[in-house]
This record gives structure tokens, sequence and C-alpha cells, in this order.
């Protein structure tokens, strides 16, 4: 694994566990294959709980992280994830036109990134869960969305 992989993996604002269990609570109640995380950063948790996850980031510490595909990998593995897990990276702005198929996502994540939903929702299939949180306000955004119904 890369020194900067290792460095921005260890360094990166985490709790005991990280995100995963949060992740793989939400993988057990909502179900499905594919995620989509956009203002990611290096936090790869969410490959612990889906078998197919896209990242989008602009900030190019995560695209070097990104870069280091083993030692992504060995994150993942470490972590409890799949050794097969689909790991894509985007160096984007998520609230650009990202080139993604519409609807092709079962799971749309915004945590700490702003208004996700507002920009990504296309990217979500009906019937998929948006796992959100208060900061930046994006769970108020999509209460008014009524592409959504809201659950907690």
């Amino acid at each position: 694994m890369h020194e900067l992989t290792r460095r921005l993996w260890r360094d990166q604002d985490r709790h005991a566990g990280d995100r995963s269990r949060l992740f793989g609570a939400v993988a057990r109640f909502a179900g499905g294959e594919r995620a989509l995380y956009p203002g990611s950063f290096v936090d790869v948790a969410a490959s612990m709980a889906w078998p197919t996850v896209t990242y989008v980031d602009v900030d190019r510490r995560a695209a070097r992280f990104f870069d280091d595909r083993e030692g992504v990998s060995e994150i993942i593995v470490e972590g409890g994830g799949s050794p097969s897990a689909a790991v894509t990276f985007m160096h984007a702005d998520y609230t650009s036109e990202l080139p993604l198929e519409p609807a092709s996502y079962d799971v749309l994540i915004s945590l700490y990134a702003g208004f996700v939903s507002e920009w990504c929702t296309p990217y979500l299939r009906v019937g998929g869960t948006l796992l959100v949180n208060p900061s930046h306000g994006d769970v108020a955004m999509a209460a008014l969305d009524e592409r959504y119904v809201l659950g907690g």
C-alpha cells in the first residue's frame, strides 16, 4: 500500500468501526447491489457493504488515494469487504452532469458533501434508497422532494 493511501485512510475523520457499521445496517435494510457515493473523499467503507460502488470527489488527494487500487482493495478486505468488490472512482464535481446511466444505482449516499440529492437523484433508481444525514441540509432538501419517502 502506498504511504499516501495509508496516511489518508488513517487520518480521515473516523470513529471506531468508521462508517462500515452504518453502511452494513443500511445494506441489510435496503438491499441493492450498486451504490453511488458523491463527496466520498477517501471513505471506502461503502465497499464493505455493497459489491459495486462508484465514488465521486473533486479533491485531488482522493484521486491519488483511489489511484492506489491495490491499497484500496487491501483496506476494503481488511474491513470485511469482498476482494472482488467493484470500485470505480470519478475525479469529478457531482454538481455537474456525470457520465453515468440514469436510474442505475440502488443506493445514493449523501454524508457531509452538500446537496447530493439535488444533483444526483437522477442516477438513483425509483424505489432506491437515499442515505442522508442532516449535515449541509441535504435531508431537509430531500424532505421537500416529492420523489422521496422519508424513513428513519
